[in-house]
């Protein structure tokens, strides 16, 4: 049996590491306790104990790894084509670049400053595919350009490339029109007059991080397995067998289980790089990378539809995005040199989105009115000999798909959320050389549990309820009830526990849900929790 073995096998060698590989999965195969208990005590949660029986008891057809939108969306085309398909995540769910959007399903509209046809057209007609075929998920919805009278560009210019961009989008979406006198005037200062520009877009009806969860919660069963906190940390390819050999790490529990797959596609995100190097995969792209901040301000009754603003600086825009009880201002455009700098909100971000506000906004916007702080880092994809400084809307956010010349490894390199469907088609189509497809397509599940709702202190609306989250949507940790399986961490101040930790006692007893009511376990996260809170918004506002 031919081997190729990749990344840290590592320093075992070839020989030792299928040694290890094999025996691990006969041993799993001899094993009658359940992964909760190999692992050396109960699991929080029940259903994630399952995913990993299921994760070490079958061949795969492929296996994902990332759970961003892209990786979600593929996740689900391929489950409803019959694949046996493993979806795992080194974290939770959408959390990285996926949980830090402005929620827009949007054509592309800036593009056209670089008359970047192409891509405006291929963004419209996704976006348009998306509100037919998801009204669930995405609705139509117009946003309001409010040109500046002091210096920015002429009204009628704009007006006249909103008809263009309707055009190239083929005139699906309403026609661009001007209006008067607008309910949003009040919010807005009088440099931009009482003319405003409405074209239509659209936007996610909950939240980017349940958008990605919609895919992944349909579809699980034996063969169909979403396994969040999930490191794929090496692995061999067998030529002779055709089939991955894969280590998976537990990042939440701790335990370790091996898995094989036929097809292994990188969906990683700002991530892929480094999976690709880990296993030695080399391709002509690679990524750049750029942070974009938004902060969460107190909605005020007026603000009904998105408004847009006209930046100085190299021709790029602001919005103002009316979200549930907040206001998302932003977002910022920084290139970054590193995955941790992107997601790491700085006192600097947040003092430029503030001048902002203050050029554009009638209401004086101090760092105490700030709800929440929202960071995420875009993937670029350039190619590997790209080294020149660009403003980052100078780069395209077409996404591009990479074979493997010897394996079946498929790398997923940029994209963005609007395109998530077709992304995930033509990868499937890419699959499909490697793993032929089934004749049998599968249905999503129909018998869902209905969702129980709960309320939250400071929330007029009630949010799905820690237990419902545990048991149907793998939540594990405070964070990922609070931030991603609901906007608590989003709309409340102090990412809920309030301005003065007066929803304390609230969070602590979602803390105890998620620990079975073990009492000191619930308490050390909930201080995790604070001191998280304390770093990542506490001491940035405190440096404005």
């Amino acid at each position: 049996m031919q081997l190729v073995a990749i990344g840290p096998a590592f320093a075992l060698g070839i020989g030792d590491f299928m040694k290890e590989v094999t025996g691990e999965l006969g041993r799993n195969q001899e094993r009658t306790l359940p992964y909760r208990k190999r692992v050396g005590g109960e699991m929080n949660n029940v259903r994630r104990a399952l995913h990993w029986d299921y994760a070490t008891a079958a061949t795969f057809d492929v296996v994902i790894i990332g759970g961003g939108v892209n990786g979600a969306c593929l996740y689900a085309e391929l489950c409803s084509q019959g694949y046996k398909v493993l979806l795992a995540d080194k974290g939770d769910f959408a959390c990285g670049s996926s949980q830090s959007s402005g929620m827009m399903i949007w054509g592309g509209l800036l593009y056209l400053r670089n008359l970047d046809v192409r891509s405006v057209y291929y963004f419209s007609k996704a976006r348009d595919a998306m509100i037919a075929l998801m009204a669930d998920q995405v609705s139509p919805r117009m946003l309001r350009y409010a040109p500046s009278l002091t210096g920015g560009r002429n009204p009628q210019l704009i007006h006249a490339v909103l008809y263009l961009y309707w055009m190239i989008g083929l005139f699906q979406r309403h026609r661009p029109f001007v209006e008067h006198n607008f309910g949003e005037s009040a919010l807005i200062t009088h440099g931009h007059g009482e003319c405003s520009l409405l074209y239509e877009e659209a936007f996610l009806r909950e939240s980017d991080c349940r958008f990605v969860l919609h895919w992944i919660a349909r579809f699980q069963d034996p063969e169909h397995v979403p396994l969040n906190y999930c490191a794929v940390e090496g692995g061999s390819y067998s030529t002779a067998e055709k089939l991955w050999y894969l280590r998976l790490r537990d990042t939440s529990g701790g335990g370790e289980v091996y898995t094989k797959a036929k097809c292994v596609i990188n969906c990683a995100g700002v991530w892929a790089d480094h999976i690709n190097q880990e296993f030695g995969i080399r391709t002509p792209y690679k990524h750049v990378l750029s942070k974009g901040v938004y902060i969460g301000l107190t909605r005020q009754a007026e603000h009904q539809v998105p408004l847009i603003f006209e930046m100085e600086q190299e021709g790029d825009v602001i919005t103002f995005l009316p979200w549930g009880p907040i206001a998302l201002w932003g977002p910022t455009e920084t290139m970054v040199d590193s995955i941790h700098a992107g997601y790491s909100v700085s006192a600097d971000d947040v003092q430029f989105l503030l001048e902002q506000a203050h050029r554009h906004l009638r209401q004086e916007v101090k760092k105490e009115d700030i709800v929440s702080l929202r960071c995420g880092v875009r993937p670029l994809v350039v190619r590997q000999s790209f080294h020149r400084e660009c403003y980052p809307l100078d780069i395209s956010r077409m996404h591009k798909i990479v074979n493997d010349d010897e394996r079946p490894w498929i790398s997923l390199y940029g994209g963005k959320m609007t395109g998530c469907v077709e992304t995930a088609r033509k990868l499937s189509a890419e699959i499909s050389r490697w793993v032929p497809r089934r004749n049998a397509p599968v249905t999503a599940c129909t018998d869902e549990v209905q969702m129980e709702l709960m309320s939250f202190p400071g929330l007029n609306e009630k949010v799905p309820s820690v237990k419902w989250c545990m048991d149907n949507e793998l939540c594990v940790t405070l964070q990922d009830y609070l931030r991603r399986r609901t906007n608590i961490s989003q709309w409340v101040a102090r990412e809920g526990l309030g301005q003065n930790d007066e929803h304390l006692a609230a969070v602590e007893r979602i803390a105890l849900t998620l620990n079975r009511n073990d009492q000191t376990k619930a308490r050390a996260s909930l201080e995790q929790y604070r001191e998280q809170v304390a770093t990542r918004f506490d001491s940035v506002i405190a440096h404005v």
